[in-house]
């Protein structure tokens, strides 16, 4: 009797609750509660290629997006991928996939908290770092240099390459890429909006981001430097640079103090700290500028997305992860070798392009054809990619900035020493 009458309340509620929910359903209610100056939902020819609609779907737009990164050979090799320490030095510090995790963890929190759309919010965070390069930011410095006569290298610009043409979602044609949406491209090119050559013009880089795309850029911020002071903490670069005489113990506890945090707590008190401050401060900033639609944030001449009485303190705490943590002995020595050999790989390869794997090879030879990508029709008009043109030293640079940092040194082995076997 209890079980008939269980069966009779499930169906009830699943009557009242519209049980189970499909993506109409799901955007319907969704944007009860999204805040008016929220994306809501892809704008019109969004994704740049047609594809099927299913009658029963149940993940929207922004949703689909965020599987497509998460499922995608791009995001896996991200796990090892130095984010300050190189994955062998030890199995607790960050990768490249754990800080794009916590990315999305805290920005998902201030999206709901200031009522925008935790899924495109998501799947921005998930996808911003997939351009990054094997050793980190020395890598990519020096990918910088070999094409900088082809408008650099920058990874966030790299990201959107990625997802665009190189990454090849499956039943898709490899051509288009995973296809994402304009909104979700537009963030991850946008969370380092001071490091862009001007390409994507379809991107509009030079109007300000989503609340969404700012809310993932400023938190990028927030998280790798106190994460990655947290991993310098663990690995002894501060304990030695006071054992020595290089910094005092004074200076550390002034950090706490600065935030007002414990140092029994450390890092997650100041995470907290700039959190409450980031959401109350820009909504300050939205409520006095009465900003209250998407037109207007795209329209405002300043960043939304911001801190405030933590500003200052947070600006000295960059400062001092730079000067205590990516200056130490182990990350600068670390820095040189990446740098130097993966020089000699870039080297060995333009000197002898035979050696490079067979798909990379075909791409290195055909490089010098037109760098247009032709799909379907928007419009009566083609469309064309606007990224980085495709040469041969992009090749090249595609192939090396997708390596992992074990997978660069297994290929510097395999190029120049003779006791390993091809």
């Amino acid at each position: 009797m209890e079980e008939f009458e269980s069966m009779d309340s499930l169906k009830q509620i699943s009557k009242e609750l519209e049980l189970p929910r499909y993506k109409e359903q799901i955007n319907y209610i969704q944007n009860k509660y999204l805040a008016p100056y929220a994306v809501r939902e892809p704008r019109e020819n969004s994704r740049r290629f047609r594809e099927p609609q299913y009658n029963l779907e149940t993940r929207s737009e922004f949703q689909r997006d965020r599987d497509r990164i998460i499922h995608s050979k791009a995001f896996r090799r991200l796990l090892y991928k130095t984010q300050v320490f190189v994955n062998h030095e030890g199995d607790h510090y960050r990768t490249r996939m754990t800080h794009s995790l916590e990315v999305s963890q805290i920005a998902r929190g201030i999206a709901r908290s200031l009522g925008v759309n935790e899924d495109l919010t998501e799947a921005i965070a998930l996808g911003h770092d997939l351009g990054h390069t094997p050793f980190g930011h020395a890598v990519e410095r020096l990918l910088a240099n070999l094409l900088k006569n082809e408008y650099g290298f920058f990874h966030n610009e790299q990201s959107v390459r990625i997802v665009d043409c190189i990454e090849a979602k499956q039943g898709i044609n490899p051509t288009y890429g995973l296809n994402l949406t304009w909104e979700v491209r537009e963030g991850i090119l946008k969370h380092n909006d001071d490091r862009t050559k001007g390409i994507y013009i379809s991107l509009e880089p030079d109007r300000p981001a989503s609340i969404e795309g700012q809310i993932v850029g400023l938190v990028d911020t927030v998280a790798y430097v106190c994460h990655d002071l947290e991993d310098g903490i663990s690995a002894g670069l501060v304990g030695e640079k006071i054992e020595y005489g290089l910094l005092t113990k004074k200076a550390l506890d002034e950090l706490w103090e600065m935030f007002d945090a414990r140092t029994e707590s450390g890092i997650s008190s100041i995470i907290n700290r700039l959190v409450t401050d980031i959401v109350e401060t820009s909504w300050g900033v939205l409520r006095d500028n009465n900003i209250d639609s998407v037109e207007k944030v795209r329209g405002f001449n300043k960043k939304i997305i911001t801190l405030g009485k933590y500003r200052e303190p947070f600006s000295k705490l960059k400062k001092f992860v730079l000067n205590f943590v990516y200056s130490s002995p182990m990350t600068t020595i670390m820095d040189v070798k990446a740098d130097k050999f993966i020089k000699e790989i870039y080297d060995s390869y333009w000197k002898n392009p035979k050696q490079l794997p067979h798909n990379e090879y075909k791409k290195f030879i055909d490089a010098s054809s037109e760098n247009s990508v032709q799909g379907d029709e928007k419009g009566g008009s083609v469309y064309v990619y606007d990224g980085y043109k495709t040469t041969p030293a992009r090749v090249l640079c595609d192939y090396i900035a997708s390596m992992t940092d074990r997978f660069a040194l297994e290929t510097y082995d395999k190029l120049f020493d003779p006791h390993i076997k091809i």
